[in-house]
């Protein structure tokens, strides 16, 4: 008898504290879950980088997307991502879900801005003096 109130008293408590811990501090729990949602219910969010901050410990990226306005925050890779994103830059994130505050997205995609990537070449011009 006393084995089985220990085994359901540890299940209880291991329950528990696996509920506290993924309310106080999700990232915690974040590498031994993020295989339980599967890629197919991952949505790509795409925005435009309206303003960049890098701090100490993390950098924050605040995205205007078809949704709404998202703040992500980044605190690994922060050196790599603050070189590769710069304001006005389309950016998509790999999300759960839409959110207006998320942790370490996955990025998938940086993409520059348009007038800037794309400058058409100036037009040939022929010398005054030659024929045509």
């Amino acid at each position: 008898m006393k084995g089985w109130i220990g085994l359901i008293g540890g299940f209880i408590l291991g329950f528990l504290s696996a509920v506290i811990v993924s309310g106080v501090a999700p990232e915690l729990l974040t590498p031994y879950t993020r295989g339980l949602i599967p890629a197919e219910r991952m949505v790509a969010v795409t925005g435009t980088v309206e303003k960049k901050q890098r701090e100490v410990a993390r950098l924050l990226l605040t995205l205007s997307t078809p949704n709404g306005v998202l703040l992500a925050t980044f605190s690994k890779q922060i050196e790599e991502l603050d070189l590769l994103i710069a304001e006005g830059y389309a950016v998509t994130l790999r999300l759960a879900g839409y959110s207006p505050f998320v942790e370490n997205p996955k990025v998938e995609r940086v993409e520059t801005n348009a007038d800037r990537t794309h400058v058409e070449p100036p037009a040939p011009s022929t010398p005054e003096g030659a024929k045509r």
